[in-house]
């Protein structure tokens, strides 16, 4: 009854935000600024797009602490879950990833969960990190409490990862005396296994490098997007953009995250002057260049990999 609560509030905040939105709408200069768009910057936004889901399947790939062999089914399973969040609501895809993976190689489910939280943790690390940044230059002109909110994100994500890593043999140890529930046994058993193959020094500092990147990566090609509309914005315009965005998405919404989206950038580019209605029209871009990879690599791999999205969307 919950989770079709949260459906249903997603769906309505999702379309009263665009019709907000909509309302406010200068067609003008909305069809004038799509009208004007370079191509150019575009074809390298959609290059980097696809470089940044390969980039993030190898970290999986690495978090997982499996052989680089394996890239290509977390590579299958990464486009599967982005397919999904972009079809069903409340991040469905998460969920989806975590099934891909486990029906494309040998890794045990709840590995397979573990490394996949590990390696949104490492998101919400970065993020905060970013965030803080964008409160250092917006800082009187953001709302401080967004900076707190951001905060304790960013310590609770980073104190669970470190606490595992410190406390993973001890809870090993202690799962083991859970014999009255087998198969719960097994599943987090299992999960802390991936924690303790994760938390090699080496295996970490690669991870955390590999996730500063691709958000410098993720933030340019948002940048290339800026350069396509003739904007001269600086690179912090499209990190401000990047941390709302992420910041926009994470609250409940419509399947592809419409409207929400489009409120995530106007408010951002709003910060550097411009319009709303070119705001809007850039989020619409954006999406679109997005969706267009997204689907078809999601497609591609669901039709050629033989994964049913629908028979398996649960555990």
């Amino acid at each position: 009854m919950k989770h079709k609560f949260f459906i249903i509030f997603g769906l309505g905040l999702s379309i009263t935000l665009l019709a907000i939105l909509l309302s406010r709408l200068d067609w003008h200069v909305f069809f004038t600024a799509l009208k004007t768009i370079q191509i150019m910057p575009i074809l390298l936004a959609a290059s980097l797009i696809i470089m940044i889901i390969a980039l993030r399947s190898l970290r999986w790939t690495l978090v997982a602490r499996l052989p680089l062999t394996n890239f290509k089914y977390f590579w299958q399973a990464a486009n599967i879950g982005y397919l999904g969040n972009m079809i069903y609501p409340a991040r469905a895809g998460e969920v989806l990833r975590v099934v891909a993976i486990h029906h494309f190689t040998s890794l045990v489910l709840g590995r397979a969960v573990s490394s996949a939280v590990i390696d949104r943790m490492l998101d919400m690390i970065v993020v905060g990190l970013c965030t803080l940044l964008l409160l250092w230059i917006h800082g009187s002109h953001i709302d401080p409490d967004l900076g707190k909110g951001v905060i304790a994100i960013f310590v609770l994500a980073t104190s669970v990862l470190i606490s595992l890593a410190i406390f993973a043999d001890r809870l090993h140890a202690y799962v083991q005396q859970w014999t009255k529930w087998p198969k719960l046994q097994e599943w987090v058993l299992h999960g802390l296994e991936g924690v303790q193959v994760f938390r090699h020094i080496h295996n970490v500092i690669i991870v955390l490098l590999l996730t500063v990147f691709i958000y410098i990566i993720d933030y340019f090609w948002m940048w290339q997007v800026m350069m396509a509309f003739g904007w001269d914005l600086p690179f912090t315009a499209a990190l401000t953009v990047g941390v709302f965005v992420l910041l926009a998405i994470s609250l409940p919404s419509a399947p592809g995250y419409i409207g929400v989206y489009q409120v995530a950038c106007v408010l951002a580019l709003s910060l550097y002057g411009i319009d709303e209605s070119l705001a809007v029209a850039y989020s619409i871009v954006m999406q679109l260049l997005m969706f267009s990879i997204i689907g078809v690599q999601g497609l591609l791999v669901t039709i050629f990999c033989g994964f049913n999205l629908s028979r398996n969307r649960t555990l």
